[in-house]
């Protein structure tokens, strides 16, 4: 993971995610409505694919910014089609 994205914002969203699965295990300990669990599941899916999206724009902005481009127009194009297919790709 790179210097530019905040480890400790990945750690706090995992940190949310364990907690949240911890109460999706007390609703399936308590046998709650099936329904209630999957909402919760979807969440947490949801949680996850962010995380992945972040990590995956940060990865390929510093790719981006570590080339050797010959102008920043050349950088600027490419960070706002990484960007571009991110959009695209989020739900």
């Amino acid at each position: 993971m790179s210097e530019t994205l905040p480890r400790t914002e990945t750690l706090n969203r995992l940190r949310n995610i364990r907690g949240h699965i911890a109460g999706i295990e007390r609703m399936v300990d308590e046998q709650q409505d099936c329904g209630n669990i999957l909402i919760q599941l979807s969440a947490v899916r949801s949680s996850i694919e962010k995380i992945g999206l972040m990590l995956l724009e940060n990865n390929a902005l510093n790719c981006v910014r570590n080339s050797n481009y010959s102008t920043t127009d050349d950088q600027k194009n490419l960070e706002q089609a990484i960007r571009q297919m991110l959009t695209f790709l989020k739900r």
